[in-house]
């Protein structure tokens, strides 16, 4: 009894400070008097800068991945199982593969036609960002969250990139907006929580159950901590399940009859096992400190300013239960993936809208900074920005890219019935490039079978997506087959660099390009081994730094 009689008494004590210091104000001021003019202007600018140069090369590997996805599938007139290299790939639901297959189909098969979806993704962010906003913390407060969002150079660089996670920032924070607007009253609001369930369940139709986590987590912590929101009983999150459920179940269905292993791989492989312990990505608990602060670079000017006031326990206006909810699901976004077994920059993205919410009612209300000073602050941000987006970005993606080889890749794999495979990654931009399905990936662990694979062709390209592959595989190769042809995807300097500053800057930008190393052709020395020859002995064991 004593046990929980403690528990009971932190958890009141964690909520008195919420309600009566850190967030004791109860009146929120809407102020919805500013000029349509101003919000023309940010959509105009949104525009440019979420539309404007999709078209530079796919990063190697997940551009490229989630742009063959839908490609192969769009091929194959497949909307149930999504494939690549011509296999079932189950680690992510299809609703982004979706909407890059109908991008495809409206404008054809391309990089800025996939990139199209992301971008749109983007700029409907922003857009709810401002729309809902206004009704939570008021016009003007929100297009200053919105344009603070605009200007973080961390949002529009890892929410324009072919990922889902540009999907599921726009249906989480859609999600939790539309949440608060059910539970800001002590009555819920049945319209905004039916709402706030579709919209997750689209989540969870985009990237699974984290969804739920996102979105469901912060609106339950908020109902126990603040007694000024609405007291959720358990059939309100019954229902609020039921129907985020409901929206992925036909899915689910299909691909349980379609593939016995789904349940196993896609539950338990990619949304328990990989949060709950090491999985892949391992990073520290504060991987995600970095990122932040070069990813919400306006944030960190305002953030010791707004931390004072905020202990100060004066009563500022800004401390509303409002923001404190919008800091709640922000910071919850980052705890959640900072104690994560798996870890990538672009997890936290989610996060950066409401932050940014709760800044622009900081900054609208509370902050001391001089409106010359803002002013500038912004445009040295925006002039950042397009130095990124238009410039820096392009130019590294062009030169890392694979395809910066492409006039040698047409020469070698041009041949259509020309087998081609890649050791010991998958090459998904050259798939891409060449609408080929079937560029079968073998890793050093595969290598029997991909040497009966040798063996049954007189002459097979090989993609090498490792700097130490080809070296290996020619140590691996029986004695009747050969390597005829080999190509080093080396990197190119800058014609301004002198030799020895091209020689350190290769080294230090990777030497090779990302996800292609070199290629070679290999064929059999007499046409009579084909398909008769069987390489009996034991291949000798692979080089302790060819890494799968």
């Amino acid at each position: 009894m004593e046990g929980r009689q403690s528990t009971i008494s932190v958890w009141a004590w964690i909520s008195q400070l919420w309600q009566k210091i850190l967030f004791p104000v109860t009146s929120e001021p809407v102020n919805s008097s500013l000029p349509w003019f101003w919000s023309v202007c940010f959509y105009a600018v949104a525009a440019l800068l979420c539309f404007g140069n999709l078209n530079h090369e796919l990063f190697e590997p997940d551009e490229t991945r989630y742009a063959e996805i839908p490609r192969e599938m769009l091929a194959k007139g497949e909307w149930v199982i999504p494939l690549l290299a011509d296999e079932a790939y189950l680690d992510k639901p299809p609703l982004f593969y979706w909407s890059v297959m109908v991008s495809y189909k409206l404008f054809g098969v391309g990089i800025w036609q996939a990139r199209l979806t992301c971008a749109l993704f983007c700029f409907l962010t922003l857009a709810v960002c401002l729309e809902l906003g206004s009704l939570l913390i008021g016009r003007k407060a929100a297009l200053a969250g919105s344009v603070m969002l605009l200007l973080c150079p961390g949002f529009l660089i890892m929410g324009k990139l072919l990922l889902l996670d540009s999907l599921i920032t726009l249906f989480t924070v859609a999600g939790i907006l539309t949440g608060f607007l059910a539970i800001r009253q002590t009555k819920l609001h049945k319209t905004w929580w039916t709402l706030c369930a579709f919209i997750c369940g689209l989540g969870i139709l985009t990237k699974g159950p984290i969804a739920v986590v996102l979105i469901g987590v912060p609106l339950f912590i908020a109902c126990l901590l603040d007694s000024r929101f609405a007291r959720l009983k358990p059939k309100a999150w019954f229902a609020w399940l039921l129907v985020a459920g409901f929206i992925p179940l036909p899915w689910f269905l299909l691909m349980a009859n379609k593939q016995p292993d789904f349940f196993n791989h896609f539950f338990w492989e990619h949304h328990v096992k990989r949060f709950l312990e090491p999985f892949d990505h391992q990073r520290g608990v504060f991987f995600y400190l970095p990122i932040l602060m070069g990813g919400m670079l306006p944030l960190v000017w305002f953030g010791w300013q707004f931390a004072r006031k905020l202990s100060s326990g004066a009563g500022h206006a800004f401390q509303n239960p409002t923001n404190g909810f919008l800091l709640l699901a922000g910071g919850w976004c980052i705890f959640f993936f900072s104690l994560s077994g798996c870890k990538l920059p672009t997890y936290i993205l989610p996060a950066f809208a409401p932050l940014c919410l709760a800044f622009g009612s900081f900054l609208t209300s509370e902050c001391n900074w001089k409106p010359a000073l803002l002013k500038f602050t912004c445009l040295a941000h925006l002039a950042l920005i397009f130095l990124i987006q238009f410039l820096l970005l392009p130019w590294y993606a062009n030169f890392r890219s694979p395809m910066a080889h492409r006039e040698h890749i047409h020469q070698v794999c041009g041949e259509s019935n020309l087998p081609i495979l890649c050791y010991p990654r998958e090459s998904n931009a050259i798939a891409f490039d060449l609408k080929r399905n079937h560029l079968k990936n073998y890793r050093s662990k595969e290598f029997d079978e991909f040497r009966e694979v040798l063996l049954s062709q007189p002459k097979t390209v090989i993609l090498c997506t490792h700097r130490h592959a080809l070296q290996g595989l020619k140590q691996l190769l029986p004695d009747f087959l050969t390597v005829t042809h080999e190509y080093r995807c080396s990197l190119e300097a800058p014609n301004f660099l002198d030799h020895s500053q091209a020689k350190k800057f290769i080294k230090a930008m990777g030497e090779t390009s990302l996800g292609l190393c070199d290629i070679a052709v290999v064929e059999h020395r007499s046409q009579e081994t084909i398909r008769q020859a069987s390489y009996q002995t034991q291949p000798k064991k692979l080089p302790l730094n060819l890494e799968d």
